[in-house]
C-alpha cells in the first residue's frame, strides 16, 4: 500500500463513479450485494420476527443469537465483504466473475488474514470507545452518566409499554433530560470525526488484505495513515452531504412508516415482515453505493497497483442471476 493524498474534491469523483458500482457484470455484482447483505442481517432477523409474532426469546436465546452475530460479524461477513470487492475490482478490469467467487476467501488461504484485519478494527473501536467514555466522565462526570443510562431505561420502559398497550407515550410522561446531557453530546459529536477516520482506514484494510494479500497490520497502518491523511477532504464530502442524507433519511423513514402502517392492518407480523424487507432494499442500495465509494478511494489513497500474491483464475463455474 501506498498511503497519499488524493485531492480535496476526491471523494466527491469517488461517490460519482460509485453511483454506477454495477456497470459492469451488474446481475453478479448485485446478486453478491443482496447475498452478502442477508448474511449480515440473518442472525437480527429471528429474534425480530419472534418479538413481533408476541413471543421474543429469553435471555438465553437471546444470548445465543448475539454470540451467532459475533461469529458472522467476525469469520463469515468480512470474507464475503471482501468476495465483493474482487467481484467488483474484477468485473471492472473485464474478467469474467460469477458470483460462487463470492466465498473464495474461505478456501483460498485468506480468511485468516480477512479475520484478523477486521478483529483489529473492532479492538481499535473498543478503544476508541473507551477514549470517548473517559472524556465523558472528565466533562460531564460519572454521575451525569449513570443518570443518563437511567433516563434511557426510564424511556425504553415506556416504550415496551406503549406497544404492548398499543397507546402512544404521552408527552408528560416523558422523564426530564439530566443535567449535563448536552455536554455528553458535545462530546459525542467531537468524537464523530475520529470514529469516521478510523472506520475507513479498516475499511481500506479490508480492501487491501483482499485485493492485494497485504499483511493484516501492516494494511490496518497503511488505511488509517491513509485516512488521516486525507482527512480534510473526507470531513468536508461529509459535511457537504450532511443535509442532504438526513433529509432523505427522514423522507425514507416517513415513506417506510406509512407502508408499514397500512401492511400492519392485516396484522403485526405482516407489518414487520414489510418492515424487514423495506430495510434489506435500502441496506442492499446503501452497500453498493458504500463498495463502489470504498474501493474507489482505497485506488486513489492506497493502492500501489502492485498484483496480488496470488491471482485468482480467470474463469469460474459459478451461477449469475
Amino acid at each position: 500500500m501506498n498511503p497519499r493524498w488524493a485531492g480535496l474534491t476526491a471523494p466527491f469523483r469517488w461517490l460519482i463513479d460509485a453511483l454506477d458500482v454495477g456497470r459492469h457484470q451488474p446481475a453478479v455484482i448485485i446478486t453478491a450485494i443482496i447475498i452478502t447483505s442477508v448474511v449480515g442481517m440473518l442472525p437480527s432477523i429471528p429474534p425480530q420476527l419472534m418479538t413481533l409474532a408476541g413471543a421474543p426469546p429469553g435471555a438465553v436465546l437471546g444470548g445465543v443469537f448475539q454470540v451467532i452475530g459475533v461469529i458472522v460479524g467476525v469469520a463469515i461477513s468480512p470474507v464475503l465483504v471482501a468476495g465483493v470487492y474482487r467481484l467488483i475490482d474484477g468485473a471492472e478490469q473485464g474478467r469474467p466473475v460469477a458470483v460462487a467467487q463470492l466465498g473464495d476467501g474461505f478456501g483460498d488461504g485468506s480468511w485468516g488474514a480477512i479475520a484478523l484485519v477486521t478483529v483489529f478494527g473492532y479492538v481499535l473501536m473498543f478503544v476508541v470507545l473507551v477514549v470517548m467514555m473517559l472524556t465523558m466522565v472528565a466533562v460531564a462526570g460519572l454521575d451525569t452518566l449513570q443518570s443518563l443510562q437511567q433516563w434511557f431505561e426510564q424511556i425504553m420502559a415506556l416504550q415496551a409499554k406503549a406497544q404492548e398497550s398499543g397507546t402512544p407515550i404521552k408527552p408528560d410522561a416523558l422523564p426530564a433530560v439530566p443535567d449535563g446531557a448536552g455536554a455528553v453530546l458535545g462530546v459525542m459529536f467531537a468524537f464523530l470525526p475520529l470514529w469516521t477516520l478510523v472506520a475507513l482506514g479498516m475499511a481500506w484494510a479490508l480492501v487491501s488484505v483482499a485485493l492485494r494479500r497485504t499483511a493484516p497490520l501492516a494494511a490496518v497502518l497503511a488505511g488509517l495513515q491513509a485516512a488521516f491523511l486525507n482527512a480534510l477532504p473526507l470531513l468536508v464530502f461529509v459535511m457537504a452531504l450532511l443535509l442532504p442524507a438526513a433529509l432523505a433519511g427522514m423522507l425514507f423513514g416517513l415513506v417506510m412508516a406509512a407502508v408499514v402502517a397500512l401492511a400492519s392492518l392485516l396484522g403485526p407480523l405482516v407489518g414487520g415482515v414489510i418492515m424487514l424487507a423495506l430495510v434489506l432494499a435500502i441496506t442492499v442500495v446503501f452497500a453498493a453505493i458504500s463498495y463502489g465509494f470504498l474501493l474507489n478511494g482505497w485506488r486513489a489513497a492506497c493502492d500501489d497497483g502492485a498484483a496480488p500474491t496470488s491471482v485468482p483464475p480467470a474463469d469460474v463455474t459459478g451461477f449469475e442471476a
